[in-house]
């Protein structure tokens, strides 16, 4: 059984199997003849002449040995460093031609040019959205703000591959930070239509534009309650990062208090969640477990996408005179929220390698919205160029026949009302933009701690190694994304056909007043000439 680790023994005592390799590397035949000293030809003993001669021809014959030697080491190191680097090269596209074809990876190859190229889309909307008269200064700004999520997410994306050999939502207080932003931008898109709402001058906007230049302490703030939310996420961020030690790491160096403080609110933080846990039932958080902060900014992001769509949807109807771009902006930003949908979904599995169809659905979903808010922004552009900003006849009447414009409906609203929107347009409309978006935030801290808590309690279950229910994950993941999506889209259909029956009923009723008028008219002339 050793034969082949000991191979068969040669005169000299050398493993014959070693033989070949020490002649490849330029030892000699042996390793014995090696270390015998060079024979010289023609050497007499007596004679100095013939042994001085015959050492010199010795030395030449060494020198020369030596200078081959060392020639032909030179050949076979720049040979070998030559095959080095192929091989390396070699080992490098092997390494990229199994990334892209690897299961894990290949979802993640499809994903990230969907991403990037995602950027020029919303370029191009921006820049229509910049053109259209009927959109403030505000709404501008807002969805500019997006770009610095763009600006941060990609280097954190790298930094951390690179520091921690893990995705960035696997790590939860970055996780929690990339998220934040995305949520800010939300907000402050949320408040620009909210307050949209109360500025009718929208032909106005280039005029503030150029005002607004003038004033540096507050050209593209985003205002008191984004940069309020602002604060509280850095807040969040720094009490998530105390809590992991991999970006947290306290040197020996540090102040004995700080070292006490750290240790004791990391040992806090592990007591809560076990006793949090112990008392509902649930079982200790996977590994790649978002925490309830990270829940949070994750619903809060979404409830705000549905209210902002309403929010615009709103402003079509009753600010702008039923201007279709803004309409059109709707359908635009609703692949968005599916997108959004898509990530919860993934983590609520706790990230495992089987869903990663997801992240290239999340990035089919974010191309799709984008290229849609961009057609969006084109129809809007030209509708206003064409016919102008509507708000002047058209919303006057309105505002007179109405104190509130309702968007959808008459019927008063209810708390049994499925459409989250009706709490930005209907419920909470009235409230001042901090009460709304502190009920809103609350709102989502409630089912975000709802969600953790059931994704926690089914963790078991769908184990991707000994889950009783593991064959069923990616079947349930699809339905959690398409059953949201179809109520969303059968939800905004809806709204289209009553929108489309109001105009309708609206250009009745104008015929209806210009035949009356015509008939007044006709009985006055009548009357006149009696």
């Amino acid at each position: 059984m050793f034969g082949r680790a000991v191979g068969a023994r040669g005169v000299d005592g050398t493993s014959a199997g070693t033989i070949p390799r020490l002649r490849r590397r330029g030892l000699g035949s042996t390793p014995s003849l090696a270390l015998k000293a060079p024979r010289c030809s023609g050497v007499t003993r007596d004679g100095a002449r013939g042994e001085v001669t015959a050492g010199a021809r010795c030395d030449h014959r060494a020198r020369a040995s030596s200078s081959e030697r060392a020639s032909t080491s030179a050949r076979r190191t720049r040979r070998g460093t030559t095959l080095s680097a192929r091989a390396l090269v070699g080992l490098e596209v092997a390494d990229l031609r199994a990334a892209i074809l690897d299961g894990h990876s290949a979802w993640w190859a499809v994903a990230s040019p969907l991403f990037a190229l995602s950027v020029v889309p919303y370029l191009v909307f921006l820049k229509r959205l910049n053109e259209a008269k009927s959109a403030t200064l505000e709404m501008r700004q807002a969805f500019a703000t997006l770009l610095l999520f763009v600006i941060i997410s990609i280097p954190a994306e790298a930094y951390t591959k690179r520091a921690y050999g893990e995705v960035l939502s696997n790590i939860d207080a970055l996780h929690f930070l990339i998220q934040s932003a995305i949520s800010l931008t939300n907000l402050r898109i949320l408040l620009a239509f909210r307050d949209g709402k109360s500025n009718t001058d929208g032909s106005a906007s280039s005029n503030m534009f150029q005002s607004n230049l003038t004033d540096f302490g507050t050209i593209g703030r985003p205002g008191a309650i984004v940069e309020a939310f602002a604060g509280l996420g850095l807040l969040a961020t720094s009490l998530l990062l105390s809590l992991d030690e991999r970006l947290l790491v306290v040197p020996d160096t540090a102040p004995t208090m700080l070292t006490s403080v750290v240790d004791s609110f990391r040992t806090w933080g592990n007591n809560f969640e076990s006793t949090t846990n112990s008392m509902l039932g649930l079982p200790y958080p996977m590994e790649h477990a978002l925490s309830v902060p990270t829940w949070g900014v994750h619903i809060f992001s979404l409830v705000e996408w549905l209210l902002a769509m309403g929010l615009v949807w709103n402003y079509a109807d009753c600010e702008r005179g039923n201007n279709n771009g803004w309409r059109t902006l709707t359908w635009g930003m609703l692949p968005l929220h599916a997108s959004g949908i898509c990530a919860c979904t993934q983590h609520f599995f706790g990230n495992v390698a089987s869903l990663d169809w997801l992240v290239a659905a999340q990035g089919a979903f974010t191309m799709l919205g984008n290229v849609g808010m961009c057609v969006a922004a084109g129809e809007l552009a030209k509708e206003d160029s064409t016919s102008g900003v509507r708000d002047t006849a058209v919303n006057d009447e309105q505002r007179r026949t109405t104190e509130q414009c309702v968007v959808f409906d008459d019927l008063d609203p209810s708390w049994w009302d499925f459409d989250v929107e009706n709490f930005g347009t209907k419920l909470w409309a009235g409230d001042s933009d901090g009460v709304f978006i502190t009920k809103v935030a609350l709102l989502s801290l409630a089912v975000a701690s709802g969600v953790r808590g059931l994704s926690l309690s089914l963790a078991p279950e769908f184990d991707p190694v000994d889950g009783a229910w593991r064959d069923y994950t990616n079947i349930l993941s699809f339905l959690m994304v398409a059953t949201p999506l179809a109520l969303n889209i059968e939800k905004w259909k809806a709204r289209e056909r009553v929108a489309f029956a109001r105009e309708a009923l609206n250009a009745t009723m104008a015929d209806v007043d210009d035949v009356s008028d015509t008939i007044v008219d006709r009985s006055a002339v009548k009357t006149e000439s009696v």
